[in-house]
């Protein structure tokens, strides 16, 4: 096989990696948001991320013990020093905010409005790298606020504070995406997933010392619920993530896929009985067909589609 073939393979070959990776993270993020939806909503949104990430972090070091790469990667961690900083930062706030909005507005709607992080990492892109949008991103962002307007009207207060929370989760998790595709690209993913997880437990805890707000679960359920959480969610599913964001475009890794909400919409019903109204439902498809238009149209040049 010629230089030529072999890069053409290989320039086709991962691409195809990146996506098996994002439905990873679609299977995976699902199964947090059943975990999440489970845990005793008495206990403080901080507290629960707290076990939620130590969970994960747990998980990572049996990992970074099993794996020779990882082991590998510990006597490198002074290179991962800035990127923990910030996804530690930015996680804490969008993950407080998003179990907050489970608990709100339930699942199915979290979901559906956390795919707002695709026009967020648009809007990312257009401030920060100068992008431009084409026409087929131009519809899609459409779309995708038509659905988010059906999708977060609410008559009550509560649950327009819920809607605002998930879409506060989506942007500060558009922005983790941005910062990792920006300071990240030489780093090795899985050992950012796992510095994260540190970073994420040091930030929350010490945040609730010094606010006096921690508080162990009465519960032994409860516990198990935030470890798999954790491990699913914010261990499994990010990893997935940050590996597919090293291989394909980061605002088609936002989208993390429709599938995800089909995911969750399904784990709803079955698992908790809950399913959203007709409206509300047809408000989540349209975000999705939204998000599907910017995947599809994200790279094209504005001139080419305008001609």
């Amino acid at each position: 096989m010629s230089n030529l073939e072999k890069t053409t393979v290989k320039k086709n070959k991962f691409p195809i990696v990146g996506y098996l990776f994002l439905v990873g993270t679609a299977l995976f993020t699902a199964l947090s948001y059943a975990f999440g939806r489970a845990v005793d909503t008495n206990l403080d949104p901080e507290t629960t991320m707290f076990f939620w990430f130590f969970g994960a972090f747990i998980c990572s070091i049996f990992v970074v013990m099993a794996i020779p790469s990882q082991r590998a990667e510990v006597r490198k961690l002074r290179n991962y020093t800035k990127i923990l900083i910030y996804t530690s930062i930015l996680t804490s706030i969008g993950a407080a905010l998003w179990i907050m909005s489970i608990r709100t507005i339930g699942i199915p709607l979290t979901s559906f409005l956390m795919k707002a992080q695709t026009p967020f990492a648009l809007m990312l892109g257009m401030i920060f790298l100068g992008e431009r949008l084409n026409r087929g991103e131009t519809v899609g962002i459409i779309i995708t606020i038509t659905g988010g307007v059906i999708v977060a009207y609410q008559s009550d207060v509560g649950l327009l504070i819920g809607t605002f929370t998930a879409l506060g989760a989506a942007f500060f998790y558009s922005a983790l995406s941005f910062i990792v595709k920006k300071f990240a690209q030489n780093l090795n993913m899985l050992t950012v997933a796992n510095m994260r997880a540190l970073g994420v437990s040091i930030f929350l805890i010490i945040y609730l010392i010094v606010t006096g707000t921690f508080e162990m679960p009465t519960r032994l359920i409860d516990l198990i619920f935030m470890a798999l959480g954790g491990i699913t969610g914010a261990y499994i599913a990010k990893a997935c993530q940050f590996q597919a964001i090293k291989l394909i475009d980061v605002s088609r890794t936002t989208a993390v896929l429709p599938m995800e909400s089909i995911f969750v919409v399904l784990l709803s019903y079955f698992l908790f009985q809950e399913i959203p109204s007709v409206i509300k439902l047809i408000g989540g498809a349209l975000i999705v067909t939204g998000v599907i238009f910017l995947v599809i149209f994200r790279g094209q040049q504005p001139e080419v589609l305008d001609e």
